[in-house]
């Protein structure tokens, strides 16, 4: 795909990076002749020195032939004027990051107006995913397949969980649920897993099914101890205020500690129903008057990456029971995974994401209809596709899995039929319409039919 980017900071490099990576042909567009430079001489990308929102820039920079152009800059008026008039001129796609609350509630309005095929906030998206891990306190990822009905959750199967020792088919049976291990890591090796794989503790799990029957079935394994009642978020910030209503809307009791005291008051007005503290959550003794010890989680959210770092170690220390750290610095956030830290959080990382699955959907079918996800697990080492059955897949509707040759290292992991997820058996079959979540370690899979052994 030729594929533009206006904006080349930390998100915008970042994606430049992986896009070339995987193929695709980057233009850069800048204001900073020095950011363009750096980038042309260490990525294989057109670099364009410019305002991104000037319609002479995106023409000569070529949006007229764009297949996708990425407004990611740091301004939200730049970014979506940018879109409208790569859309004018002759852009396909274009996709905004837009963070400012006002705007971003109001997208849905004028999205079409604008020419816009996706926004993305990056600070509404990593309160999200924070959520999620929050309900499940063990997890250190979630990730959510065909529009919310099915999720993948990781975590660590404890030492002394009631599966440690049986082999895969025997799960339902020990836990009277239906979800499926797609994936395994064990000692630094990732395994697609077939029926007889045997569990042991330690192993990093990938598990997916529906919600309810993930949560259920990690409770029975000994994998979700107590569930979290009460957090404190460090930072008042967008961030916060985005993973506080949603904490809020599930009656956890929260309490925001934030250093500025004109941002404490801002936060405070706009979320009355949390205990807003005007302070520093690098202050041990404050931390300790607040209850630190007492909190079921502390998520750690300032705008400073080593403030966030200390401050979650220190409630680590202290025995709080999740502890998250929002980290935007790669070369800081890889060394805190070799920490005690459960997770590290990094809005950036979220919504380039976003943007990439976006990309590698529209990329692996050529129609932009047989794939309708694409996402990568596991440091990318397996993808995960979410195809949609129709009637050309024929070959394989209505045709027990058990009787169907399919590749190796390949699982169907998950059927959705009229919004219900189904963890599939042997004598269960695809219907036309279904969404069909398959996990693979295969490439170039364009087609529900190519993960059949004899698929051309």
């Amino acid at each position: 795909m030729q594929i533009m980017i206006v904006g080349c900071g930390k998100m915008g490099s970042t994606l430049a990076v992986q896009l070339v990576k995987e193929g695709h042909r980057v233009t850069v567009v800048d204001r900073n002749e020095s950011v363009i430079e750096q980038i042309s001489n260490t990525q294989d990308v057109i670099g364009y020195v410019g305002n991104g929102a000037v319609f002479s820039v995106l023409e000569e920079a070529g949006a007229k032939d764009a297949d996708l152009l990425l407004a990611v800059t740091t301004s939200d008026e730049i970014n979506l004027l940018s879109c409208l008039i790569a859309h004018k001129i002759g852009a396909k796609h274009t996709i905004a990051r837009v963070r400012d609350p006002e705007y971003a509630n109001n997208m849905y309005r004028i999205s079409d107006d604008l020419g816009l095929s996706m926004t993305v906030n990056p600070d509404r998206q990593a309160a999200e995913e924070i959520a999620r891990v929050l309900r499940f306190p063990a997890a250190t990822h979630i990730e959510l397949f065909a529009s919310g009905h099915v999720e993948l959750v990781t975590c660590r199967l404890p030492e002394k969980s009631v599966i440690n020792g049986i082999p895969l088919y025997e799960l339902p049976q020990k836990l009277g649920v239906k979800v499926l291990i797609c994936a395994v890591e064990r000692n630094g090796a990732l395994t697609i897993p077939s029926g007889g794989f045997t569990l042991s503790g330690g192993d990093v799990l990938y598990v997916t099914g529906a919600p309810r029957e993930v949560a259920k079935a990690l409770r029975k394994a000994g994998v979700i101890a107590n569930p979290v009642r009460s957090v404190i978020l460090g930072g008042g910030g967008r961030i916060s205020y985005y993973l506080a209503q949603e904490l809020l809307k599930s009656n956890l009791s929260v309490k925001i500690i934030e250093r500025s005291r004109d941002a404490a008051h801002n936060i405070a007005e706009l979320l009355p129903d949390a205990v807003v503290i005007n302070g520093d959550v690098t202050d041990h003794d404050l931390m300790q008057e607040e209850g630190i010890e007492r909190a079921d989680a502390f998520v750690a959210l300032t705008g400073l990456d080593e403030g966030n770092v200390l401050s979650a170690l220190y409630a680590k220390r202290h025995n709080v029971g999740k502890v998250i750290a929002k980290v935007n610095n790669d070369g800081l956030e890889s060394l805190v995974k070799e920490t005690a830290l459960d997770s590290v959080i990094s809005p950036k990382r979220v919504a380039t994401n976003v943007i990439l699955r976006y990309v590698r959907a529209r990329e692996a079918s050529a129609d932009h209809g047989r794939i309708r996800g694409l996402y990568k697990i596991a440091d990318g080492s397996i993808e995960v596709l979410e195809f949609i059955a129709s009637d050309e897949n024929r070959n394989l509707l209505n045709i027990p899995l058990k009787d169907l040759k399919t590749k190796k290292h390949l699982l169907i992991a998950c059927l959705v039929r009229n919004g219900k997820a189904i963890i599939p058996g042997g004598a269960d079959s695809i219907q036309a319409g279904d969404v069909v979540l398959v996990v693979t370690e295969q490439r170039l899979m364009n087609d529900l039919g190519d993960i059949m052994e004899d698929a051309k």
